[in-house]
């Protein structure tokens, strides 16, 4: 029973479809579409950051550019003596240290002398640091081998520090995380800019240090890592205005050094005497994009234009972030997964208490709310926030409490269709369960239209047959009119016996309800013909009815007792409808509407007024009427059974006995079996005879019930 009752229970069921979600969404995020989605939006969140501020001016680059390409003397690769005087020039301007991101692991061997002369500048500056690279090849057995490609033996044995120049790409091919170390057998080799802490702060590695742990640490610097060897780079912004970025001919352009015609302008005579370089980190590298070392990055389209940063620029980001300590972070796994379930389960939740549409406004909402904190996460706490995971999960969330509403609705509807199968015509039940407008327990105050319907002397009819031929005849007939009652939009309400008792305008409302009634109640009559026609064997089979009709306001809905209810309606409106079935054994007819029905549906049926009565139960008098036809009836019933009889109910009210008779009498020429205007001409003779007292207002008292 508990169980039952828990899975009952809307918050149970957000529960356990948020703890599903959950799970799905975590395995859908390692999809590589979904892993690439995840980089694109580290990408965003760079682009909307901006560049950080204020600028790192302890970095500046010369650049071997398009510029140095064009007007130095020598080709590329330039001779060994151009690095060499460079290394002189920056270290007489007082730069602090010098980095080249220019891999020299080939010797000149046509003149040995160059490298000698540029390994002796190295050693004379003391704040240099080399570039080399880690090989990978692909060994037999598809394993991968890694080797060290050094700078060349004169460089080595200078006290240069070196580092690895290589760069790891994203699956998408983009620069977001720095290398922090590389494992080649026993040895760890360690990239440019972690090579440049080492010479800048004489920092060391500790050799206790866990190479798997969650931060590396370099001297003072606490790394957190992105990956086991990796961090991720705080770019500073896109390239060009980042860091300060002179031309390597500039540099080399001294009072001692030559260029082409007009462009030896002693330009590095000028940095000297500006302080261009004094106690600045110096990187030094290829920015033509002929030389093919330009990367993509975060920054590669920034206020609509598409730039890729030079390698060199990228190491120095790497050094800029290690060194500002301004690194970038995931949040911590327990962190997305806490944050994933509370947007889930609020999704799920709303989802499941609001319709699709106005949840799927709040599921919109939420989506906002987790995206504005992942800017304000990445902007202000330097922290990248999971962004798909959570998406995914919302998302799912959203559509698998949809897919729960549905199947709910559908089982309800279901359950709906089976209770009210057997007393609603089926296209009524169908638009009951299409407008959602489901009958309330308890009761609702409606305005609806009730028919009763009887067999005349049923009681004699049954005590002169066979029980089987009794409930085989009555079984055929209820059968028949009940299925007349559903095709005209009715409920069936009960049976009492041989007694039906039908409503139109509910469970679902609809406005021609009285019309339905009196269409429902003509079927009826014309029905059992039929049925008289297949009985016609025996004569005595036949049996006629009464129908009665009102329109008025019920309490409908599911009446009863805690133990056993019924789907019905209460009210003097009911009461008047049973008087009026119980009226045509007065009358002799066959369906009266009260006059609240004929009001509703006067311009479209044909009816006469019977009568202007007082039932059992009511004070107030009402005009009630005979149905004859809808739409048309032949003329001749027009011009006697309608009008000459209501020109006789009218001379009747207006004491006018004897004229009256002759207008019933005439009726009755042509319709002798009329019971009507045989019952008003029997009064009439009544009236001549005792008239009525003066207070006389037309009104018949019908005693029986």
């Amino acid at each position: 029973m508990l169980f039952k009752s828990f899975f009952k229970s809307k918050f149970s069921i957000a529960g356990i479809i948020t703890i599903i979600i959950v799970l799905l969404a975590t395995m859908l995020s390692q999809i590589f579409i979904f892993k690439g989605l995840e980089l694109k939006t580290i990408d965003t969140l760079f682009t909307l950051r901006g560049p950080v501020t204020p600028k790192d001016s302890s970095i500046v680059i010369v650049a071997i550019d398009d510029e140095s390409m064009a007007g130095l003397p020598h080709k590329y690769p330039f001779p060994m003596f151009y690095y060499a005087r460079l290394v002189r020039n920056l270290t007489s301007a007082g730069a602090r240290a010098i980095i080249f991101d220019i891999e020299f692991t080939d010797p000149n061997t046509d003149h040995p002398e160059y490298d000698l002369e540029f390994a002796r500048a190295v050693t004379d500056a003391k704040n240099v640091v080399l570039a080399g690279k880690i090989v990978f090849e692909m060994g037999s057995y598809g394993t991968q081998n890694k080797s060290a490609l050094k700078p060349i033996a004169p460089l080595l044995r200078s006290p240069a520090k070196w580092g690895f120049v290589n760069v790891i790409e994203d699956s998408d091919g983009f620069l977001r995380r720095y290398m922090l170390f590389q494992q080649v057998t026993n040895n760890l080799y360690y990239p440019l800019a972690i090579e440049a802490i080492r010479l800048l702060e004489e920092a060391t590695v500790p050799d206790d240090q866990n190479l798997y742990s969650r931060t590396f640490q370099i001297g003072n610097h606490i790394i957190p890592k992105a990956t086991p060897n990796t961090m991720y780079v705080n770019f500073r912004g896109p390239t060009g205005g980042t860091f300060s970025t002179y031309s390597l001919a500039h540099v080399l352009d001294d009072s001692t050094f030559q260029l082409p015609g007009e462009e030896d302008i002693n330009s590095f005579e000028m940095h000297r005497e500006w302080g261009t370089f004094k106690d600045k980190i110096v990187f030094v590298g290829a920015t033509a994009e002929e030389l093919q070392d330009n990367k993509f990055t975060p920054f590669f389209e920034y206020r609509g234009f598409k730039r890729k940063i030079p390698g060199v620029e990228f190491h120095a980001n790497a050094l800029s972030t290690v060194l500002k300590g301004d690194f970038i972070t995931e949040a911590s796994w327990i962190i997305v997964l806490l944050w994933t379930v509370i947007l889930t389960a609020l999704g799920s939740i709303v989802t499941i208490l609001f319709r699709p549409f106005r949840a799927l406004a709040l599921i919109f909402a939420f989506v906002a709310l987790h995206l504005t904190s992942v800017y304000l996460f990445f902007t202000y706490g330097r922290t990248i926030m999971t962004t798909t995971t959570p998406l995914i999960a919302v998302v799912l969330s959203f559509i698998t409490s949809v897919v729960y509403q549905m199947v709910v609705e559908q089982r309800e509807k279901k359950r709906i269709r089976q209770i009210f199968q057997h007393y609603v015509a089926p296209n009524v039940v169908d638009e009951l369960l299409s407008s959602g407008e489901l009958p309330s327990f308890g009761g609702e105050r409606r305005e609806l239209t009730i028919l009763f319907s009887d067999i005349r002397k049923f009681t004699s009819f049954s005590e002169s047959r066979e029980p089987e031929i009794v409930v085989s005849r009555l079984s055929e007939y209820l059968t028949e009119m009940v299925d007349v009652i559903f095709k005209n939009n009715g409920t069936l309400d009960k049976f009492v016996g041989d007694e039906i008792m039908a409503l139109f305008g509910a469970p679902y409302h609809y406005e021609n309800h009285a019309m339905s009634a009196c269409e429902a109640a003509l079927e009826m009559v014309s029905r059992l013909r039929d049925i008289h026609k297949r009985w016609s064997k025996n004569t005595n089979d036949i049996f006629k009815i009464g129908i009665g009709i009102n329109t008025g306001p019920v309490i409908v809905g599911n009446l009863g007792s805690s133990q056993l209810f019924d789907y019905t309606v209460i009210g003097d409106e009911v009461n008047l409808g049973a008087r009026l079935e119980g009226a045509n054994k007065l009358y002799q007819t066959t369906i009266i509407l009260s006059e609240s029905t004929y009001t509703l549906v006067k311009d479209r049926i044909k009816a006469r007024e019977l009568d202007y009565v007082r039932v059992v139960g009511r004070r107030k008098p009402i005009r009630i009427y005979e149905l004859r036809g809808i739409d048309s009836i032949p003329q001749i019933e027009q011009d006697y059974i309608i009008d000459m009889f209501t020109e006789g109910l009218y001379l009747y009210r207006r004491r006018r006995w004897s004229d009256a008779i002759k207008a019933f009498r005439r009726v009755l020429r042509y319709f002798p079996d009329d019971g009507p205007a045989r019952i008003y001409t029997i009064r009439c003779l009544d009236y001549i005879e005792s008239p009525p007292s003066y207070e006389w207002e037309g009104v018949y008292e019908i005693e029986q019930k």
